[in-house]
């Protein structure tokens, strides 16, 4: 199979009409569509790639097929790619979803993900002509599905948390967005504690058992703060391991983006399994950027790891003020090394920061006359201004 694949591949790529890309796992599968690509006559359109990252990547350095075909049967996270390949084509591309699955809430579930159409192996010529074929159309849409937003620091103690809990908090009650705030610091993580909630074991319940993820599940195992925001956090026993399923991550990211207009996830700082699927999902992923050397070094290898993993995936390089004692690498000299200029600063305002402590508030709500406070009023407006100028509507009636 991945020699028949490497050889149409590599005559494929003569050609400048790359009109059909296929991401293929089974040589059944392959046959079936290069036979219909024959009867159409678009021998020289047909391209593959070994992987959809590989296929992102070049559509982002401006390939732009009209069709791309996901063999998603071994995928660990399809929502999330197909998310991925849909904010990454754009809405004229026509994406086909194969799979092994005949259901018809996983169809559901793949159409509102961004997918043309979802077809299960081996597909019929019928389907696959109607696919290939040069008629006007258009792609498939996102579904209405909300924002995800990851924010995840270069080093530790550089404000990530108090960062991702202000953006929900600004966005749900200034913006009066329906916001979805998740802690994936299972056993350390503070977002319950900086809002004086009690996290709950929701979080826990919902990736040991992704079979239960569904609307009324997410509705029941969500903490509410406010009328807009919701969190999903947990406090694991520090001596349980927790082995949490990338697939069921992928299921609660989509269920969530069903609800709320945005979900923001504050991510560890190690790296998991868990971060591809989320910075897939994501529209924008938030960097807290230490201006030491380690914070370098670091910042550079997220950056690496975004190209990589989500290339779809816009980065946002934020300056953290926390710790500024360790900073020793000048900004200029940082933001030549990194490759772009800052696009935010959070400044640390102790002042500030411990009156949100003590009342057990977003910093916003605590000091909003503070300089941290308008930072992250301009911060979300940089996140926000590509989703306002073409505002969501969503038609999810909740029983808040």
């Amino acid at each position: 199979m991945a020699a028949a694949v490497e050889r149409s591949n590599a005559t494929s790529r003569k050609s400048e009409r790359l009109g059909v890309v296929a991401i293929l796992h089974d040589q059944a599968t392959l046959d079936r569509i290069q036979g219909v690509i024959r009867e159409l006559q678009l021998d020289d359109e047909l391209s593959f790639e070994a992987t959809l990252d590989a296929a992102l990547r070049r559509i982002h350095e401006g390939m732009h097929p009209r069709v791309l075909v996901i063999d998603l049967s071994e995928s660990p996270a399809p929502i999330s790619e197909l998310s991925a390949a849909r904010a990454v084509g754009g809405a004229e591309l026509k994406i086909l979803a194969l799979g092994t699955v005949n259901d018809v809430g996983l169809y559901r579930d793949m159409i509102a993900a961004g997918a043309t159409d979802y077809l299960v192996k081996p597909p019929g010529r019928e389907q696959l002509t109607a696919i290939f074929e040069k008629n006007p159309g258009s792609g498939g849409g996102t579904g209405g599905l909300g924002q995800v937003v990851a924010f995840i620091g270069s080093r530790g103690g550089v404000g990530t948390t108090t960062a991702a809990v202000s953006c929900a908090w600004v966005l749900a009650e200034e913006r009066k967005e329906r916001t979805a705030l998740v802690d994936l610091d299972l056993h350390f993580g503070t977002v319950a504690l900086k809002l004086d909630t009690d996290p709950g074991n929701g979080l826990c319940e919902a990736l040991e058992q992704p079979s239960r993820i569904d609307s009324l599940f997410i509705e029941r195992a969500m903490i509410k703060v406010t009328e807009n925001l919701r969190i999903l956090a947990a406090e694991a026993a520090v001596g349980e391991t927790q082995v949490v399923d990338t697939g069921a991550i992928d299921v609660l990211l989509y269920e969530l983006r069903r609800k709320f207009a945005w979900v923001v996830v504050d991510l560890p700082r190690f790296i998991t399994p868990v971060h591809r699927v989320v910075l897939s999902a994501a529209g924008r992923a938030v960097l807290l950027c230490e201006r030491s050397l380690a914070g370098l070094r670091d910042s550079i290898r997220m950056q690496t790891l975004l190209r990589e993993q989500a290339p779809q995936t816009r980065l946002m390089l934020v300056e953290s003020g926390a710790h500024g004692d360790r900073a020793m690498v000048g900004k200029s000299e940082f933001e030549k090394a990194v490759g772009k200029p800052f696009d935010a600063t959070l400044s640390y305002d102790p002042k500030a920061a411990g009156a949100a402590a003590n009342a057990g508030q977003a910093l916003p709500m605590a000091a909003p006359r503070s300089g941290y406070a308008k930072e992250i009023n301009q911060l979300i407006t940089n996140l926000a201004g590509a989703a306002e100028a073409k505002k969501r509507r969503f038609a999810v009636n909740l029983p808040w």
